[in-house]
């Protein structure tokens, strides 16, 4: 009588063991670390944290941002094999269960260093060095097209000054808390003027081949000409900047509202990352990975 109770009560343990190993390895696919805190082994279960959280540090701030299609990939993976792995390895670990009130100790430890650290970090990243930003309009066709995400390089500018022909996001001067992006077609010192479709920068007609035909060049000058600025050849102030959009039919640009401050460009737009037609309602893949 009592050695059955006793096998009864050694096979309710196994089962226990068990549910709790399966449950550690779960754990781990969402959060490394977690699982190995649920079995007790918790240096190991720091050290997959440290190591994911420096792996990350090293692919985010020593790697260019101009490089977003490669991070964004590397990213991924390591993601990936970094919970599959710390899956694995809570799977091999044998311990004896610690109590529910060190584990939930840990877990709070897990938890607040994601807060405290994690989110901090990323708001940092984000203001310093690189963001993600969606195309509401068509402003910029055919270069960027409505439903395309963007990743925005805000390092880039702090080892050189902006340039004709980039792609920046910037405050709208109207209204500085809207984010606008357009292309730099005049820089500091030059001279612009608009004939009809065509710009003209310091007396030559500027050569556009990212319009790809899409707006018909025209050197006559209209009858009428509805711009604030640069229907005739108008000097761009030190330290700002005259922007187009590459649809110069549908865009709301320099020409209308002035010039774009140099302390109000936030960065230069690098690639798109990923692209949706919600006309189509489906992905654009021809358009992921391509840079700007």
């Amino acid at each position: 009588m009592i050695s059955q109770m006793i096998e009864a009560g050694d096979g309710q343990t196994s089962v226990v063991g068990r549910l709790r190993r399966v449950a550690a390895v779960l754990l781990s696919l969402g959060a490394p670390g977690a699982g190995h805190f649920l079995l007790g082994a918790f240096r190991r279960g720091v050290g997959w944290v440290a190591g994911i959280a420096i792996l990350w540090l090293v692919l985010l701030f020593a790697a260019s941002p101009s490089l977003w299609f490669l991070i964004l990939l590397s990213g991924g993976v390591l993601g990936i094999l970094g919970r599959v792995g710390a899956a694995i390895d809570a799977a091999r670990i044998v311990r004896p269960r610690p109590s529910w009130k060190i584990v939930i100790l840990a877990w709070t430890a897990l938890l607040a260093g994601d807060l405290v650290v994690g989110s901090p970090l990323a708001t940092y990243y984000r203001a310093h060095y690189a963001q993600a930003f969606t195309i509401p309009s068509g402003a910029m066709q055919p270069t960027l097209l409505p439903g395309d995400y963007i990743m925005v390089d805000k390092s880039v500018y702090r080892s050189q000054a902006p340039r004709r022909g980039d792609i920046v996001v910037f405050q709208y001067p109207p209204d500085e808390r809207r984010d606008f992006i357009k292309r730099i077609i005049g820089v500091p010192g030059d001279v612009v003027a608009v004939r009809g479709q065509q710009v003209l920068v310091n007396g030559r007609k500027l050569v556009e081949p990212y319009l790809n035909g899409a707006t018909a060049a025209s050197t006559s000058q209209p009858d009428h000409c509805g711009y604030l600025y640069a229907c005739e050849p108008t000097s761009v102030p030190a330290d700002s900047y005259f922007v187009l959009g590459d649809d110069r039919e549908h865009s709301q640009d320099s020409r209308y509202w002035g010039f774009v401050k140099r302390e109000k460009i936030k960065g230069r737009a690098s690639l798109v990352y990923w692209s949706w037609d919600g006309d189509r309602h489906w992905f654009r893949f021809d358009r992921i990975g391509r840079s700007l």
